[in-house]
């Protein structure tokens, strides 16, 4: 699915700059997501393959919407919590972990899905790891930028 701005995408993915301005691509790519009704996320118009995660706020409860990257695995997809390799984990993972079994779902292309979402555990880590990495070689840079192990989230239908 990639093509010739993939490469350069994860060039970009992987400058200070880009981390440091990090709050302009999300503003983007929400306004990108939210025009196109989920169809043409920042990241899909350069060849990688995206959703938008729908969770309830665990504060508010308001859903909040945020688009990612994604990486098939294990019948199912994974995100990881890189926030660029911040100190601190993006605010959708924390959301994920307080919504426990509640209704969590994405979008991917506009079409809407109820998943079941579990963290990783570490003996399975290594194996989403590659898969992840596999899309967004960033991640590997990204996890040097930080103390904290970026967390890894499986996605799968729920029945």
């Amino acid at each position: 699915m990639s093509n010739f701005l993939t490469p350069v995408a994860i060039w970009f993915g992987r400058q200070d700059a880009t981390r440091e301005n990090s709050h302009l691509v999300v503003t983007v790519d929400k306004w990108m997501n939210r025009i196109s009704g989920g169809r043409v996320p920042l990241l899909r118009v350069a060849g990688l393959p995206t959703l938008t995660l729908h969770v309830p706020g665990r504060k508010t409860g308001e859903l909040r919407d945020t688009p990612l990257l994604c990486a098939s695995w294990r019948n199912g997809l994974v995100i990881v919590g890189s926030n660029w390799g911040g100190e601190k984990a993006p605010a959708w993972v924390y959301n994920l972990r307080a919504a426990g079994d509640g209704e969590v779902s994405i979008s991917v292309y506009g079409a809407r899905l109820v998943v079941a979402v579990r963290e990783v555990p570490e003996a399975e880590r290594a194996s989403a790891w590659d898969a992840a990495v596999k899309v967004w070689p960033n991640y590997e840079i990204y996890a040097t930028r930080t103390t904290r192990q970026l967390p890894i989230f499986h996605l799968t239908p729920r029945l």
